[in-house]
C-alpha cells in the first residue's frame, strides 16, 4: 500500500510522466496508471475487496446426516447416497464431497482387517506435547 500512494503521489506531483514514474518505482507503466485512475476516482489507491468467489454445492446438513446414518460408508457409497437425497438437481462429484468432509474436519478410516471403513472427525491435538518428556 505504501508503494502505490509513493507512486501516486510521485505521479501527481507532475515533474515526471508515468513511463518515468514507473522505471523509478519498477512497477509497470499500466499499473501506474490503473493506480492514479483508482485514486482519482475513489481518494485512494488501495486495491478493491476481494469479491465473489465460488461456494461449494454440498449441502453439509445433508452430508453429516449421511455420515450419522451409516459412517462406515466409502467415500464413492457417501457420493452416491447424497447425489440420490440431494433437493437439488445438480449432482456433485467425489473430490466435492471430500473437499467438504476435509473443511468440516471429517476424516477417512480406511478398515482393518476386522473393522469397517468409517467416517469420523478429526482429534483436535493435545495441550501437552510428546516431547516433554517424562519429568514435564
Amino acid at each position: 500500500m505504501e508503494l502505490r500512494d509513493r507512486a501516486v503521489r510521485a505521479y501527481e506531483t507532475g515533474h515526471a510522466g508515468y513511463t518515468t514514474v514507473a522505471k523509478q518505482f519498477g512497477i509497470d507503466r499500466a499499473t501506474l496508471i490503473r493506480w492514479v485512475q483508482r485514486a482519482r476516482s475513489t481518494g485512494s489507491a488501495a486495491p478493491h475487496r476481494k469479491r465473489g468467489g465460488w461456494t461449494s454445492p454440498v449441502d453439509v446438513a445433508l452430508l453429516e446426516r449421511l455420515i450419522r446414518d451409516r459412517p462406515d460408508m466409502t467415500t464413492d457409497e457417501l457420493t452416491r447416497a447424497y447425489n440420490r437425497e440431494a433437493a437439488r438437481p445438480r449432482r456433485v462429484h467425489r473430490s466435492s464431497v471430500l473437499r467438504t468432509l476435509h473443511r468440516r474436519d471429517f476424516v477417512f478410516k480406511k478398515n482393518d482387517r476386522d473393522r469397517r471403513n468409517r467416517i469420523v472427525r478429526m482429534c483436535k491435538p493435545s495441550d501437552r506435547h510428546s516431547d516433554d518428556g517424562p519429568n514435564g
